[in-house]
């Protein structure tokens, strides 16, 4: 039978898993609602979101559910799924922004044909090399699982993130020689035409470069927050276990829980069309309120009725002199 948990942990953990499912959700209902940004980029995000919620889903199932030894497996199938996915699709969003900023003529036609490739076969070899431990029924002491653990720490891991970071030398390395260019290009006086079309175009830089930045940050805490897991199977699998704080293993949850939350939060504060979307969808809220409470302030309370100012008007009258009429007359005025 499952393990019993202490409601000091369950509750913090379920509130957590909740946020994370909703605030993710909510970056793949931004994404499918606002057209602007449907692009190849956020598919990329949008597939990072979707394995965050999976994530939340699968720390509410464990905290709150009782699970027997078959589905304690599957939770881990879950688990290593998330991570799989997760560095994939940081390591093919980091390719996305190296083809946007070193390769910008080739990009659009590029990424075209990557990306209808690269996310299915992320999920597709995920699920897959998850679920191989399945095969010898989760026995954790033979050799097999040692083997296994090594290999995903190495392929599914290791290899992802040295190429993460290899890409983001190579594009933060560009981008400073490019501000540095044209520094010089605008302090010298006597830059020729030449230079100045092969110059780079600081603000095209400058824009790819945030959102460069939004995905290695969002690199660096998804290994943050997955490094007690990792850290602690790396020690079962040599096996040394007993080198795993248990201060450590009881903050793993919340270190996978808080990377999963911190995304949504990197996207709506330093992604620049996340944040013009969101400004714009509440900026459209605020003014539909005030629009609202204008049209209720100019509506009349109960037991009041709208009014029309009486305006006096001159009215002709007929008036009889001698038996004859005579229209248009004013009794009021002299006829002298």
């Amino acid at each position: 039978m499952s393990q019993a948990y202490s409601l000091k942990l369950v509750i913090p953990l379920s509130i957590l898993s909740v946020s994370v499912i909703v605030t993710n959700t909510l970056v793949c209902l931004l994404v499918y609602k606002v057209k602007s940004m449907r692009n190849y980029t956020n598919g990329f995000v949008v597939s990072l979101a979707i394995s965050d919620i999976v994530t939340g889903v699968a720390i509410l199932i464990q905290y709150n559910a009782k699970l027997h030894e078959w589905s304690r497996a599957t939770l881990n199938v879950l688990y290593a799924i998330v991570l799989f996915v997760g560095a994939s699709n940081l390591c093919a969003v980091t390719y996305d922004r190296y083809l946007a900023i070193l390769h910008p003529f080739s990009y659009a036609e590029t990424i075209a044909k990557v990306f209808k490739i690269v996310v299915p076969v992320i999920w597709i070899f995920s699920v897959v090399v998850a679920c191989i431990p399945l095969t010898w029924e989760g026995n954790t002491t033979i050799l097999h699982t040692r083997i296994y653990i090594v290999f995903f720490l190495i392929i599914c891991i290791a290899l992802p993130y040295v190429l993460i970071v290899c890409a983001n030398y190579k594009i933060f390395r560009l981008v400073r020689q490019c501000v540095r260019r044209e520094r010089e290009l605008s302090i010298s006086s006597h830059a020729s035409k030449a230079d100045t079309k092969k110059k780079c175009t600081p603000r095209k830089i400058s824009s790819e470069a945030k959102v460069a930045r939004v995905f290695a940050v969002a690199s660096f805490m998804f290994v943050l927050s997955y490094f007690p897991s990792l850290f602690w199977s790396a020690a079962n699998a040599v096996g040394h276990k007993e080198v795993v704080p248990t201060l450590l293993l009881d903050f793993s949850p919340f270190c996978v829980v808080f990377g999963s939350l911190v995304n949504p939060v990197l996207y709506s504060f330093m992604k620049p069309d996340f944040r013009r979307a969101l400004e714009k969808i509440l900026s459209g809220k605020r003014a539909y309120l005030n629009s609202r409470r204008s049209q209720r302030s100019s509506m009349p309370s109960i037991g009041e009725t709208y009014s029309t100012p009486i305006v006096p008007m001159k009215t002709k009258q007929t008036l009889v002199v001698n038996g004859v009429l005579c229209k248009g007359s004013d009794p009021t005025e002299s006829n002298v």
